[in-house]
C-alpha cells in the first residue's frame, strides 16, 4: 500500500494502515527529526510522535496534492520547530551517532568518532532549522535537490542557497572540515 493510501485509508480511521504507515515512516523521521535537532535523540523521539498523533487526527487534511512524504516531513519539521520555541536552547544531543562510537575497533577510532561527532553536533547547532533540514537531506539522506525543495516546500533556488550558506558557516567554524 503506497503512502498515499495509508493517508486515505488513515483519514477513514482504519487502525492497520496507520500501524503500516507508522511502522515504516517512524524509523526515517526519526533520522530526519534526530538531524534538525541537531542530535538529540530523545527530543527528536518525542516529535516524531507528536507528528505522528498528528498525522493520524489530520490525515484528511492531505489533499492528494504535492508529495505525500513532503507532507509528513513537514509535519515533522514543524513539530520540530515547536519544540525548539518551547525549550528556547541549541538542541546538541548525546545519543545520535553514539552506536557507531561502541562499534568502534579500537579504543583510539572510539575516541576519534567521540570527538567527530561532537564537532557534528555543535556545528549543526549552529545552524538554523532551514540550514539544517537542508545538510540533513543532502548530506545524510543524499536526496536530489528537487526532492529536497518539495519535501521543504520551496523552490530549487532557495534550497542551493541555504545549502551555500549552511556550507559556509560549517566552514568558517572549521568543526567539521568542511572545505572551500
Amino acid at each position: 500500500m503506497t503512502l498515499e493510501n495509508q493517508l486515505r485509508a488513515t483519514a477513514q480511521g482504519d487502525r492497520q494502515a496507520f500501524a503500516a504507515l507508522y511502522r515504516t515512516w517512524q524509523p526515517p523521521l526519526l533520522r530526519f527529526a534526530t538531524g534538525l535537532l541537531a542530535g538529540d535523540r530523545s527530543a527528536a523521539e518525542d516529535v516524531v510522535d507528536e507528528a505522528l498523533v498528528a498525522v493520524w487526527q489530520q490525515a484528511a487534511r492531505y489533499s492528494g496534492s504535492g508529495s505525500a512524504e513532503g507532507w509528513l516531513r513537514r509535519i515533522t519539521r514543524n513539530k520540530a520547530i515547536d519544540w525548539i520555541r518551547r525549550t528556547r536552547e541549541a538542541p546538541i544531543g548525546e545519543d545520535a551517532l553514539i552506536h557507531t562510537i561502541d562499534d568502534a575497533a579500537t579504543p583510539a577510532e572510539a575516541a576519534e568518532l567521540q570527538s567527530d561527532h561532537a564537532a557534528l553536533r555543535t556545528a549543526m547547532g549552529l545552524l538554523s532549522m532551514e540550514h539544517r533540514e537542508a545538510i540533513w537531506l543532502c548530506y545524510f539522506e543524499d536526496r536530489p535537490l528537487a526532492e529536497i525543495a518539495e519535501i521543504a516546500d520551496c523552490p530549487i533556488g532557495t534550497i542551493k542557497t541555504r545549502l551555500f550558506h549552511a556550507r559556509r558557516i560549517l566552514r568558517e567554524t572549521g568543526l567539521c572540515g568542511v572545505e572551500a
